[in-house]
């Protein structure tokens, strides 16, 4: 992953000891989100006999796959969400 933004240059860690936090939290949330949607899905396909085990051992690559799958995205996220509540400093666009 990029340390910065190309665009703007602005660095995707604020350079507060905690800041990846919630990178993991948006991480894990929209991570698992997906899961429950194809699970959703899966039952109301194969509503009235839904085969629990198969739908189970379908969605178990997606569980472990999708958080590593869309961390870059949920850091981008979670800066943006930073952004709006702790506008840029003139240190977040300097080397470090």
């Amino acid at each position: 992953m990029r340390a910065r933004c190309e665009q703007c240059r602005i660095r995707f860690d604020r350079g507060e000891h905690d800041f990846f936090i919630g990178a993991y939290l948006v991480n894990l949330i929209l991570a698992e989100l997906i899961v429950v949607a194809g699970m959703v899905a899966g039952i109301l396909i194969t509503w009235p006999d839904v085969p629990w085990n198969r739908l189970k051992y379908a969605l178990l690559p997606f569980v472990i796959a999708l958080p590593l799958v869309t961390y870059p995205f949920s850091k981008a996220l979670w800066l943006a969400i930073d952004l709006i509540y702790q506008p840029a400093r003139e240190s977040d666009f300097t080397e470090t």
